[in-house]
């Protein structure tokens, strides 16, 4: 439709027209110009494309009929070819992708001497699982595993010393927080060469990526260094122009100065953004200074704005809408899928053997509470709920070293008043582990389906769950629920009481956690509704400093 007011231009052959598109036009327009297809590259035009991002000359391939490196290059262009057949890999990788991979192998291939005369180096298996790792994933572990096969058999083939990555590439693999960190560490240098910016596919529909990522440090929390761009799903939101120009406007400063950036739902602002995520910068030097300026469309303007050398970009989106992402757009980005149970599993393996034993088996019994309670008794649960519940008992302390939690360093506002159903035995922490994941879970669930399932359990347990669920836990009455988040616990004894252990344990000082984001399920109703109004009375105004 939009190309439709083209036509007159398009019949009378004034104006000159170049049309770049995803898909084939219809008759229509297509009968108004010179359609040229693009298909896969031919063998022999990839391997001039790959001999060209390595930074090698053709000619060298006819002067050594057997080298190494020439059939290396060989089995690494059938590999990418293998991956865009592969019914067992999805879809996501294009040419800009294998490139990328080219141009980080020819970091690693090219060396200088004293003279800075060229040496060339070799490619290896390790080498070349490293560029995968950076530039061919996004995609879940199993299928990544998938995808290093197609490369190590193809390039095997060529190289046998290759087929070592189908058995050993566990030793040298490394974990998703790991690639991302040393990623975002590039050197400047480095980054010019083969860095894309990131894009973050989040398993969950909560946002849990984002937590991970100031989590595990690969983010720093420091306003000063991260700035986090979020943009609004409500009807006012979305066709506000103003609000737009605003968040580009502050992109824009952040570029300047050198910040990170976290785009979080952002994909209305994408379009001004187009030279910056594609890095098709301009440079203007001197012998004195260098500066690196890229377009940004603010408004009806396009804009030169200056790009700090230590400016990254990270796009965050949800896994459930990647099918509707347009494939040039993935491939401006370096790819990283993240989720909990896998985070969770990186952690888990960084505590002492002890402690892991002992979180596998608090798992095994949540997960039986779950599947005797019945998961589709609880809103919002799905495979990852679970693990999230997990994940938050293990912490970092200030040698950046991961530990198991003490109970204690768990409470918050909403949780507190359930102390006395979690620490049934103080001295059994497995048990009090147990019970606040088990504290957890029952605040999704409905009141209708605690009186349905509470006849499954045996007595002793209905009636500890009873009393914990409607005695401690708020599932009635909204307003109070709300009165408790926004307001410093109100107890009748002092948290340092509260939280006293056993005489045979060692007294830790009160600990309780402030939680600022919540998710409420509840039926609609004028009572919920007016809340809203509600709100302007001084009970609600009264926030926590």
């Amino acid at each position: 439709m939009v190309l439709k007011v083209l036509h007159p231009y398009l019949d009378e052959c004034k104006v000159a027209f170049v049309a770049v598109a995803n898909k084939a036009f219809d008759a229509a327009n297509a009968n108004r110009m010179i359609c040229i297809y693009r298909s896969l590259p031919s063998e022999d035009d990839q391997k001039i494309l790959a001999y060209g991002c390595l930074g090698l000359q053709l000619e060298r391939q006819q002067s050594i009929p057997d080298d190494r490196l020439d059939r290396v290059i060989y089995g690494l262009c059938q590999g990418y070819r293998r991956v865009l057949r592969s019914p067992d890999i999805p879809h996501i990788f294009h040419d800009r992708d294998f490139i990328y991979m080219l141009r980080e192998l020819r970091f690693e291939l090219m060396n200088f001497n004293e003279v800075e005369e060229t040496i060339i180096k070799e490619i290896t298996p390790r080498s070349l699982l490293r560029a995968l790792e950076d530039n061919f994933n996004g995609v879940r572990p199993e299928e990544f595993d998938k995808l290093v096969d197609q490369f190590a058999t193809a390039v095997g083939e060529q190289c046998p010393e290759f087929q070592s990555l189908l058995t050993e590439k566990q030793q040298f693999q490394r974990n998703i927080p790991t690639i991302l960190r040393n990623s975002m560490k590039l050197a400047p240098v480095r980054r010019r060469l083969y860095g894309r910016y990131k894009l973050i596919i989040d398993e969950s529909e909560d946002e849990s990526a984002v937590r991970l990522l100031f989590q595990a440090g690969i983010l720093n929390s420091d306003p000063s260094q991260t700035a986090i761009f979020r943009m609004s799903d409500f009807p006012d939101d979305i066709d506000n122009e103003l609000r737009n120009v605003e968040i580009l406007s502050n992109i824009k400063l952040c570029m300047e100065t050198g910040k990170t950036i976290l785009m979080i739902n952002t994909g209305r602002i994408h379009d001004s953004l187009y030279d910056v995520f594609n890095q098709n910068f301009s440079i203007m030097s001197t012998e004195d200074s260098r500066k690196i300026f890229s377009k940004v469309a603010i408004g009806p303007k396009t804009i030169d704005v200056v790009v700090h050398e230590d400016f990254q970009c990270i796009v965050h989106i949800k896994r459930s809408e990647f099918k509707d992402i347009p494939a040039p757009f993935l491939s401006r980005f370096q790819k990283y899928s993240f989720s909990v149970s896998n985070f969770y599993s990186l952690q888990l393996r960084d505590i002492p053997s002890e402690e892991q034993k002992l979180m596998k088996e608090v798992e095994t019994k949540a997960q039986s509470f779950i599947n005797h309670f019945g998961k589709e008794y609880f809103y919002g649960f799905n495979h990852e709920t679970l693990y999230s519940c997990l994940l938050s008992l293990i912490k970092r302390n200030a040698q950046d070293e991961l530990y198991l939690s003490n109970i204690h360093e768990n409470y918050n506002q909403l949780t507190i008043q359930s102390k006395s159903f979690i620490e049934q035995d103080i001295n059994d922490k497995k048990q009090c582990f147990l019970f606040y994941i088990i504290s957890k879970l029952l605040q999704l669930a409905s009141p209708e389906s605690m009186i349905f399932k509470l006849p499954t359990f045996e007595e002793s347990t209905t009636r500890l769950l009873c009393q914990h669920y409607f005695y401690q836990q708020e599932h009635f009455n909204v307003e109070n629920f709300i009165h408790q988040f926004i307001y410093t616990p109100m107890l009748t004894i002092s948290n340092d009481e509260l939280l006293t252990m056993n005489n045979n344990l060692e007294q830790k000082p009160s600990n309780i956690n402030i939680t600022k984001k919540l998710m409420i399920f509840t039926r609609t109703s004028s009572s919920v509704i007016s809340l809203n109004k509600q709100s302007k009375h001084s009970s609600f105004l009264h926030a926590i400093d």
